[in-house]
């Protein structure tokens, strides 16, 4: 019994050395250098190369942690096919979303390129690229590093559609005073102390989100001048707004520390409103930009509204004691 069991060992090392003597192409332990890969692309060095010890593997998938994103896979005359493709057939992967463009390249059996175009998110992205055979799988870890960001070139206001308001008002306070004194009571109200000019930049194409504009022009978004009114006319001075978001408040030259004296009459209660006069107008634009690095372009088009207080007026009204009951 002993014999036979030996036999039975030896029998079955042996089988194991005739398959792995006729078939060694298909185990994987060599085909990566190693068996953890981690490959790091930047806008100055973006492109990085690996070299297989054989050819016995193909590109299963490619994962991104945190971000979807198109793929197109095809041959190296720009004819599309499949993904998953064959091993060993030369090929590519175009991943791309409105921020990344990236591209993987089987230059032949024992290479394959990556190749960064764009990384516009204000972070590394990481992508797993998937690679093996039917008999075992690994990941090649990519660090993409953020990219160039877009710069502003022009921004073109359509004058012919230029539109101001008619005379409007805004409600910067409301006081209460009940005199039951039998003298007149007097006090400061100051009507430009909360007074700002408020801006939004509205585009119906698009939902608008502020990290969009970020992740193209950068976290510290790029000043654009924005018109005044003269004379009931635009002009162009040095007023300046960030472009990216949506809806602004911005300091206005009126003298914040301006103080009015209101007089209430003895035994009278009054609500004092302190209103500003607003300038309102709409202007169409459009924000041309470009990536100095890749070339590629945009245009932002939409409505500019301002509003901007230029006066002030006090309403003292009379309060009705029932009112709040």
């Amino acid at each position: 019994m002993k014999y036979e069991k030996n036999i039975h060992e030896w029998l079955f090392l042996s089988i194991l050395i005739l398959i792995s003597g006729c078939n060694s192409d298909i185990f994987v332990e060599d085909f990566l250098p190693g068996e953890q890969m981690d490959v790091v692309i930047s806008e100055t060095d973006n492109r990085k190369e690996i070299n297989f010890k054989s050819d016995n593997w193909r590109l299963f998938n490619i994962i991104s942690l945190g971000y979807s994103f198109t793929t197109r896979a095809y041959t190296t005359d720009g004819e599309e096919v499949s993904f998953p493709y064959s091993e060993k057939e030369p090929a590519v992967v175009h991943c791309l979303n409105d921020f990344i463009d990236f591209r993987v390249e089987r230059i032949n059996g024992k290479k394959l390129q990556f190749t960064l175009n764009e990384n516009l998110m204000n972070e590394d992205v990481t992508m797993l690229v998937n690679i093996g055979n039917e008999y075992k799988e690994q990941y090649i870890k990519l660090l993409l590093a953020p990219t160039s960001k877009y710069h502003i070139d022009s921004v073109v206001y359509n004058w012919e559609e230029f539109k101001i308001h008619g005379s409007s008002v805004k409600q910067v306070s409301s006081t209460t005073i009940d005199n039951k004194l039998s003298t007149p009571i007097t006090f400061l109200v100051y009507p430009f102390q909360r007074s700002t000019r408020e801006i939004q930049f509205y585009d119906p194409t698009i939902v608008w989100e502020e990290e969009l504009f970020k992740r193209l022009l950068g976290t510290t978004l790029p000043e654009i001048t924005i018109p005044d009114v003269v004379d009931s006319k635009p002009v162009l001075h040095n007023t300046k707004a960030p472009f990216g978001i949506m809806e602004q408040e911005l300091e206005v030259s009126l003298d914040k520390n301006l103080s009015v004296e209101v007089t209430v009459d003895p035994y009278d209660k009054r609500r004092v409103l302190v209103l500003n006069d607003i300038e309102v107008y709409f202007v169409p634009y459009k924000v041309y930009i470009s990536n100095p690095n890749t070339g590629k372009k945009r245009v932002f088009a939409g409505e500019l509204t301002s509003s901007r207080p230029t006066g002030y007026f006090i309403l003292k009204t009379s309060v009705d004691e029932n009112e709040n009951k």
